[in-house]
C-alpha cells in the first residue's frame, strides 16, 4: 500500500516537472505591470493638449521605452510638432515586448512552481515516513536537510538573473538604439544629433558574438547616413526584423538553460536531500534491530 502511494507521488511529480509553461494561469499576475501602465498612458496621450506635455513627469517607467517617449516629448517642447506616428510605432513595439516578457515570466514561474512542488513532495514523504515508522531522527538533521533545499531555492533567482542578462542584456541596448533611430527618422535634427541621442557610440560595448552581424550592419548604416546624408529608415526596419529573429533564438537558448538549471538544482539540492533522509532513516532502523 505504501509503495502504491509513493508511486503515485512520483507520477504526480513527473507530470508537474514536464508541465508546459503555457498552462500557468495568467490570473496569477494581478497587479498591473509597468509595461501595461505605459501602454495605457500612450493610448490616452493627446499631442494637441499642451498641458499633457508639461505633466509628463507622471510617465510610467518601463525599460528604454520611457526614455524614447521622453526624447519625443522634449523635442515637442523645444521644436514643436506632432510625433504621433512615432508614438504609435513605439506602442506596437511595446506590445510585442510585453508578449515576449510574458513568455519569460511563464518560463521562470514554471520553474519556481516545479522546484516548490519538489520541495513539498520531499517533505510530504519525510513526514509521512516518520509517522509510519517508530524512528526519531534528530531535529537538527532535518533542519540541515531543509536548509540545504532552501539554499537551492535562494540560488535560483540569482542564476536566472545572470542568464537573463547574458542572453537579453545586449539585445535591450540594440532595441533602444533602433527604436530611437526609427522614432526620430522624420524629426528635423542633424544626423549627428540623432545618432548621439540613440547612443550609437555604445555599440562598442556590445560583445555578444551572435549579435556581431547586426552591430556591424548598424555601424555601416550610421556611417553611410553621416557620410552621404541618406535616409537610414529602410535599413533600420530590416535590422529590427533581424534582431527580433535573434531575440526568439536567444529565448530558445534561455529556455534550454533553464532546463539544465532545473536538472542541476534537482541533482545537487533536492535529490541528495531525499537520499540523505533515506540514509538516516535506514541507519536508525538498523540500529533498532
Amino acid at each position: 500500500m505504501n509503495g502504491l502511494i509513493y508511486a503515485c507521488l512520483i507520477l504526480i511529480l513527473i507530470y508537474w516537472i514536464e508541465l508546459p509553461h503555457a498552462l500557468i494561469p495568467n490570473s496569477l499576475i494581478i497587479r498591473k505591470s509597468p509595461a501595461e501602465e505605459l501602454e495605457t498612458w500612450l493610448k490616452k496621450f493627446n499631442w494637441n493638449n499642451r498641458q499633457e506635455l508639461k505633466d509628463s513627469g507622471q510617465l510610467p517607467v518601463y525599460k528604454f521605452y520611457t526614455e524614447v517617449v521622453e526624447v519625443l516629448l522634449n523635442l515637442a517642447r523645444r521644436m514643436g510638432g506632432n510625433y504621433q506616428d512615432s508614438l504609435l510605432f513605439l506602442r506596437e513595439g511595446l506590445q510585442v515586448d510585453r508578449q515576449f516578457e510574458k513568455k519569460i515570466k511563464e518560463a521562470t514561474l514554471g520553474m519556481w512552481l516545479q522546484m516548490g512542488l519538489m520541495m513539498i513532495l520531499t517533505w510530504t514523504f519525510i513526514l509521512g515516513a516518520l509517522s509510519l515508522v517508530d524512528v526519531k531522527i534528530s531535529l537538527s538533521k532535518l533542519v540541515l536537510i531543509f536548509l540545504w533545499q532552501t539554499i537551492g531555492l535562494i540560488c535560483m533567482p540569482f542564476i536566472i538573473s545572470f542568464l537573463r542578462k547574458k542572453y537579453f542584456g545586449d539585445i535591450g541596448k540594440l532595441w533602444k538604439m533602433l527604436f530611437v533611430l526609427k522614432s526620430l527618422v522624420k524629426v528635423p535634427l542633424s544626423r549627428t544629433e540623432i545618432l548621439t541621442i540613440a547612443g550609437i557610440q555604445e555599440l562598442v560595448q556590445i560583445k555578444q558574438k551572435s549579435l556581431s552581424n547586426i552591430v556591424h550592419k548598424l555601424k555601416e548604416t550610421c556611417h553611410q547616413s553621416l557620410k552621404l546624408g541618406t535616409s537610414y529608415e529602410e535599413d533600420v526596419k530590416y535590422l529590427m526584423e533581424e534582431l527580433r529573429f535573434q531575440e526568439k533564438w536567444h529565448f530558445e537558448l534561455f529556455e534550454k538553460r533553464l532546463l539544465v538549471l532545473k536538472l542541476v538544482l534537482l541533482s545537487i539540492f533536492f535529490l541528495p536531500s531525499y537520499l540523505a533522509f533515506i540514509f538516516l532513516l535506514l541507519g536508525d532502523l538498523m540500529a533498532l534491530m
